[in-house]
């Protein structure tokens, strides 16, 4: 009797009772929230269950991973597997974009895309949308899509978000678990907000970062908080209007959540603060510190921490209880593509047709996903699986840019060879989508500099999968050329011509995957070039009209516009031209581009060649090509060697000086080149020994508006040239 008498008492003293209920609370914090890994681990490690789950932001992806049956270790390698640097580009890799909008990349590397709505200017509502992130918590929720209560997760969670149209904290508790994640991180600026349930979302840090009163709504008795915010920074730091901004944001952020820990119990309630040092919520390369400080301070709590462990069989029943759900992808029979938000449902049905009859393969429906959200034209694409009769399928909801549905853009170009020349390139390009709803576009450019330039295209996909397409389009181009001596050594001109075409076309094509296209083009155009400067024994002008085919075919897998490290972009075409004044002059030209990147490590190696080669029974403008500028004959100008004949072959080495694993991070880039090329005036003349030797040395910046190049350059005979210039060491001619 005495001995229970004793039991009973220990009982009543001692705070935690069969009833009481662990709570953990997750913080936000970006790349800091890694440190709820290392708390996980502690746990698990000390057999303490939980019974409640509640998170925001960081933690609300960890926490709902967790929530949803992934152990530590589980998490750890989901986030740390993430390449953050790619979750922050809303496109797919280079390589899986349509080839439309490779070829967009190397005409118009860079610039600035604006949003026409309503006959006005429109913005993004945020650097990104967020399209693989939510892809990708879809894929690793897949098991909890058919649970629309979030109790019936092994362990009950809840996210917080905020309406950003009132203010107003929104806790999730049921509904789509993904939905609910992505809802609780769309960080003001960075993220863009999500619309869900009628409502705009934005992070939830912004009203309640460490959610303690929501863990203790669900019926939290005892709770184990994790505050991984980002510290307010020092006054010397202050040094910039972001700083600012941030510093105000951070400080209203802190007072909510001082004011929910103010309320926690010490004799129930335990609060851990990893110190991470200088760590910011950006550095997502420093998820290995921020996992060890969540160790580092759990471990230092071990005391009170062992308060709440429970013995091997009851921790054996948690882990029981605590595991995913099982998931056996099902056979699709439907495909059901909303129309609501979208005037293009209809080619993203097209991309998705595949997936019916087929069981789910969640890799290829993201990149079919991904192909079709390439096309440029949308906010995001999600997807949700659902059962209808008995049978499983997908519903797809597209969103049109909120910004759009027709956009502008503008590119900048400056170049200069600090010997007096110099030029500049401004690019301006309206785009007018969703003109039907198999993706029909019309494209209109204007070019104003040292090329003068006018483009409208019309654009319609075809086919069961918007494989095909036809491109009817007007263009004008005039720019100037030099004409040099009769040795190509030589780097005087000997006169200046400007050069027009106006042509009209149609294109037609296939598009087999991202990778391959096959195309044919009927056109018809004038040529003409004047003399600008230059001796009066030359032609004053030279016209020609004539109309043509040309055939060709372009591989691109290339995984960056400016400076690749992995891949082969390579050009074939062939192209036949009937002209002259009695239409009876005829001319064909080949051309190839090809270009194999590799690296190793920061070192990057760049292998092509270039072939123009013209023959026939005429000579008409339009079998020119030129060669010259940095990387193609580097020391000579831009284009400044004309001939019918042209042949280059090269090798570029570029080496990254800043640190690739940083999430914001200037890629800049030290290399140089070595080429040997040549021009010739018929097929008959080509020999080696004509061909020059050329070289060169550069600093290479990749910014926003394209690849930046100050570099030198030497060709054999006494060619040099500075370089100071956007643009791409890659060509798209034709």
């Amino acid at each position: 009797m005495r001995c229970a008498h004793l039991l009973l008492l220990a009982i009543l003293a001692f705070p935690f009772t069969a009833s009481a209920k662990t709570c953990l609370v997750l913080g936000g914090g970006g790349a800091r929230g890694a440190a709820h890994i290392g708390v996980l681990k502690v746990l698990e490690r000390e057999r303490i269950p939980v019974d409640c789950i509640t998170g925001t932001s960081m933690g609300a992806i960890a926490g709902g991973l967790y929530a949803a049956g992934y152990d530590a270790a589980a998490v750890e390698v989901v986030l740390k597997g993430i390449d953050w640097k790619d979750m922050f580009r809303d496109d797919p890799s280079r390589e899986e974009l349509p080839m439309r909008r490779k070829e967009d990349e190397l005409r118009f590397l860079g610039g600035i895309e604006l949003g026409l709505k309503d006959g006005s200017i429109a913005l993004p509502r945020g650097l990104v949308q967020g399209q693989k992130l939510q892809l990708l918590l879809r894929r690793l929720l897949l098991s909890t899509a058919q649970l629309p209560d979030f109790d019936q997760l092994p362990i009950p969670f809840r996210s917080v978000a905020t309406d950003i149209g009132n203010g107003e904290k929104v806790v999730f508790g049921d509904g789509d678990l993904a939905m609910a994640i992505r809802a609780s991180m769309s960080v003001p600026g960075a993220f863009a907000p999500i619309r869900y349930r009628g409502r705009l979302m934005v992070d939830g840090g912004i009203v309640d970062n460490v959610p303690i009163d929501i863990a203790r709504e669900i019926g939290g008795t005892r709770l184990i908080v994790v505050n991984v915010g980002e510290p307010l920074l020092d006054e010397d730091k202050l040094n910039s209007p972001f700083s600012i901004a941030n510093q105000m944001l951070s400080t209203l952020m802190k007072r909510e959540t001082d004011l929910q820990q103010s309320t926690l119990d010490p004799a129930n309630d335990l609060l851990l603060v990893p110190d991470m040092g200088d760590m910011t919520s950006a550095e997502f390369h420093r998820a290995d510190e921020a996992v060890a400080a969540g160790e580092r301070a759990a471990e230092a709590e071990l005391a009170a921490l062992r308060r709440y462990s429970v013995s091997e069989a009851d921790y054996a029943a948690f882990q029981a209880r605590h595991q995913r759900r099982a998931f056996d992808p099902p056979l699709i029979a439907f495909l059901d593509v909303l129309r609501g938000r979208s005037r293009t449902a209809a080619y993203v049905e097209q991309r998705l047709s595949g997936t019916v009859g087929k069981p789910l393969d969640t890799e290829q429906l993201e990149k079919d996903i991904g192909l079709a959200y390439g096309d440029g034209s949308y906010e995001r694409i999600t997807y949700e699986l659902e059962q209808r009769d008995g049978q499983a399928g997908l519903t797809v909801r597209p969103v049109d840019k909120g910004w759009g549905p027709n956009f502008l853009r503008f590119g900048l170009r400056l170049s200069d060879d600090f010997a007096g020349r110099n030029s500049y390139q401004l690019i301006g390009e309206v785009n007018f989508t969703g003109l039907n709803e198999r993706g029909g576009e019309s494209r209109n450019r204007i070019e104003l500099g040292r090329v003068t330039g006018l483009h409208s295209e019309f654009y319609q996909p075809l086919g069961d999968a918007g494989q095909f397409y036809v491109a009817p389009y007007l263009n004008y181009r005039a720019y100037n050329f030099p004409l040099g001596l009769e040795s190509a050594r030589a780097n005087d001109a000997l006169a200046e011509y400007r050069r027009s075409r106006s042509a009209a076309a149609l294109e037609a094509g296939y598009t087999p995957n991202s990778t391959w296209r096959l195309s044919s083009t009927l056109s018809y155009a004038y040529d003409e070039a004047r003399r600008r400067v230059g001796p009066p024994d030359l032609p004053g002008s030279i016209s020609d009209t004539y109309g043509g085919i040309m055939l060709r075919a372009t591989r691109d897998s290339l995984d960056d516009s400016g400076f690749p490290s992995q891949g082969t972009r390579l050009d074939l075409s062939h192209e036949f031209l009937v002209g002259g004044v009695d239409a009876t002059t005829t001319s064909d030209i080949s051309r190839l581009s090809w270009d194999t990147a590799f690296s190793a490590g920061p070192n990057r190696w760049l292998v092509g060649a270039r072939m123009h080669s013209a023959g026939g029974d005429g000579e008409l403008l339009s079998t020119f090509g030129t060669l010259g500028g940095l990387g193609n004959l580097s020391g000579f100008t831009e284009n400044q060697l004309l001939a019918n004949q042209i042949a280059l072959g090269r090798v570029v080495y570029y080496r990254r000086l800043t640190d690739a694993t940083r999430l914001i991070s200037v890629p800049v880039y030290l290399g140089g080149s070595l080429e040997a090329g040549g021009i010739w005036e018929s097929r008959e003349a080509i020999s080696r020994d004509e061909l020059i030797g050329a070289g060169s040395v550069f600093l290479g910046v990749d910014t926003f508006l394209g690849p930046l190049f100050l570099g030198f350059g030497h060709a054999e005979g006494g060619n040099n040239s500075f370089y100071l210039s956007f643009g791409s060491l890659l060509r798209s001619d034709p």
